[in-house]
């Protein structure tokens, strides 16, 4: 799961719908064949080699004799015919292309053929619209004042009622499970007897959704950047605000070891409540992402700056407490170049059907907020999470089966990947994941900071690899 920033030029992802008919427990026979066809690539940015088709598979799982609906499908072929298997790939998001790990795999994992589609509601697989500026404006944070909150609710009903697909009943079956069942359907159209999986991020929900029902035809699988469907709202949000709280106490420790340090020898906690402070007063000029800056976006902000730069988290930090926009940078004003769509492509209500993400009273929202803060007493909260128990407020309901404990039917054990210092998975999923799989499991975990790239170090690199060409031979 990324960090999802809204700008009003543009609205990036993150994903997951609603209502399977059946999830664990359904009936997990393989399903019929589905019709495969491949074609050109309809996008001017697929890297060479990467063949293009299109996948028809049941709308709804549940009926699979009813309406169909077409899936966009990649494949790279390993060079010179020799491939060891099959990689299918579950993108991140929610609301990246199914391809967008072919080019990191074809380095890190050579001499297999990698396969993928776009999942439901998701760049070619009819991706679902909705109104940029509705988009933008849904808070961060749910308000903890009734009147606001009960707008808020209607708001978010009226927002995702506007919110489309083509066919318009899919945004009702966009959910991890109906997702898996569609990576079967195109394994059964390949004719291929075992896979191997790969899942980044959001890709890893599908992933595991995949082990459970079909995990017998699985040879190796790699989770990296775990996310944990097992859990509730509030251990969702806390847990993510400890993995926040974890990552500016590392900020924090690192600048004051470091002279160079914009913020070296302050007491950057409180330079964090000036920053916020400000921003809530409205004075910060421009926006951030697409929205007025606000304590909220001060976190989403310094989330993203701590993982990738300590010192350019700490110089923007330090501008944000003096009243200066850290991103306005060659963009006088922070406002976006180009005008804004009315409909954008907005893959984060999806979210809502594979967990149940909404706070169901104001009272509830406020009871969040003092566990967040209990948990994160400088950060106060992740906004990468508790976007959601906004956006779910009108979102669709969560899947059958939704919070399912991870299992998977595969012989093999499954490989976790993750990050000490993630701010998008914090290691508290991928940790539970790990006691739900049980002691097959090997869980590689990397003391570094940020969101994926854990196969950029050579050694973890060869530990995947090993494991992978063991299982296929």
């Amino acid at each position: 799961m990324r960090s999802s920033v809204i700008t009003t030029s543009a609205v990036v992802a993150m994903t997951a719908v609603v209502g399977l008919s059946g999830g664990a427990n359904a009936e997990q026979e393989g399903p019929p064949k589905g019709k495969l066809a491949w074609g050109e690539c309809a996008r001017e940015d697929i890297v060479k080699g990467v063949e293009c088709g299109t996948l028809t598979v049941p709308l709804d799982w549940s009926e699979p004799d009813a309406d169909t609906v077409p899936l966009r499908v990649f494949r790279y072929k390993a060079p010179g015919g020799k491939s060891r298997g099959t990689i299918v790939n579950f993108p991140s998001g929610p609301g990246e292309s199914g391809d967008i790990a072919f080019a990191g795999l074809r380095e890190k994992l050579p001499g297999y053929d990698l396969v993928a589609i776009d999942p439901r509601g998701v760049g070619e697989s009819s991706a679902l619209n909705c109104s940029a500026e509705d988009a933008v404006n849904i808070p961060l944070v749910p308000p903890t004042d009734g009147k606001s909150f009960t707008a808020l609710e209607k708001e978010q009903r009226d927002f995702w009622s506007s919110c489309t697909t083509k066919p318009t009943a899919l945004k009702q079956h966009t959910d991890a499970y109906s997702n898996a069942r569609d990576a079967e359907a195109l394994r059964t159209a390949l004719g291929l007897d075992r896979i191997n999986l790969h899942g980044f991020s959001y890709g890893t929900l599908y992933a595991e959704r995949y082990l459970a029902m079909f995990g017998q035809h699985v040879n190796g699988s790699i989770l990296e950047g775990v996310m944990n469907p097992a859990q509730s709202r509030r251990e969702f949000i806390t847990t993510a605000a400890t993995g926040s709280q974890a990552l500016f106490d590392r900020f924090a420790k690192s600048c004051a070891a470091d002279a160079e340090c914009a913020l070296h020898g302050q007491d950057i906690a409180a330079v964090l409540r000036t920053a916020k402070d400000k921003a809530d007063a409205g004075r910060i000029p421009g926006d951030a992402y697409g929205r007025p800056w606000s304590a909220a976006a001060v976190n989403q902000y310094l989330d993203v700056a701590m993982a990738s730069d300590v010192r350019k988290a700490a110089t923007g930090l330090l501008k944000l407490s003096r009243g200066k926009n850290p991103i306005a940078d060659g963009n006088p004003g922070g406002q976006p170049e180009e005008p804004t769509p009315d409909r954008v492509p907005y893959s984060d209500p999806l979210v809502c059907s594979d967990f149940d993400m909404s706070v169901e009273s104001v009272n509830a929202a406020r009871r969040d907020q003092a566990a967040m803060r209990t948990a994160a007493p400088d950060m106060g909260y992740s906004a990468n999470s508790t976007q959601y128990t906004s956006i779910c407020l009108g979102g669709p309901q969560p899947a059958k089966d939704s919070a399912a404990p991870v299992t998977s039917r595969s012989d093999n054990p499954t490989l976790l990947l993750s990050n000490s210092h993630d701010p998008a998975t914090p290691i508290a999923w991928a940790d539970s994941v790990e006691r739900q799989l049980g002691p097959d499991t090997d869980h590689i975990r990397t003391d570094k900071t940020g969101h994926g790239g854990a196969m950029d170090e050579p050694e973890v690199n060869q530990r995947v690899t090993d494991y992978l060409n063991r299982l296929n031979p």
